[in-house]
């Protein structure tokens, strides 16, 4: 009788440690990257699946200092991507193309705000070409000018599209 006595206390342990969550992989938000690409030349070179970006996108791009002398903009790829609690979160905004990636990871969230700080990278060719710390908030969209591609700019978006609420 002791010995199945025994035999189910530890049996409940154990199911308990297999049953058990880590909160690492808890879903704390939603962000959203792009790539866009800034260029004089011409955009039907790119292929297909690049969409036009809005004039409304266009206006905030040109106020970019470093974007001013661009005429013309187009989206190469887009992806919403979860971020998780206590782990990177990687992005690929261009579909089937490990050439370019960025990766999220939480610091910290900002108490009474819808405001998350985050670490950033950006890689390139599985090499990390940039890391930067930055407090992302909700519905505002950061640009990141990239690096010098085919005449023009490559332009990374992050934009911060929702916290989960406790």
């Amino acid at each position: 009788m002791k010995t199945l006595r025994t035999f189910l206390l530890l049996s409940l342990a154990l199911l308990e440690v297999v049953g058990a969550q880590d909160p690492g992989k808890e879903v704390i938000g939603q962000v959203r990257t792009e790539v866009l690409f800034g260029t004089n030349g011409p955009v039907t070179s790119l292929g297909v699946g690049v969409d036009s970006v809005s004039a409304a996108e266009k206006t905030r791009l040109r106020k970019v200092s470093k974007l001013k002398p661009y005429r013309n903009f187009v989206r190469l790829g887009s992806v919403k991507q979860h971020i998780l609690k206590g782990y990177k979160s990687w992005a690929q905004p261009i579909r089937n193309s490990q050439a370019l990636m960025l990766t999220f990871q939480p610091q910290a969230s900002i108490k009474e705000s819808r405001k998350l700080r985050l670490d950033v990278e950006y890689w390139q060719k599985s090499k990390m070409a940039l890391r930067w710390d930055r407090v992302f908030e909700v519905g505002k969209r950061v640009y990141l000018v990239g690096p010098k591609w085919r005449d023009g700019n490559l332009i990374i978006t992050v934009e911060l599209v929702n916290l989960v609420k406790k």
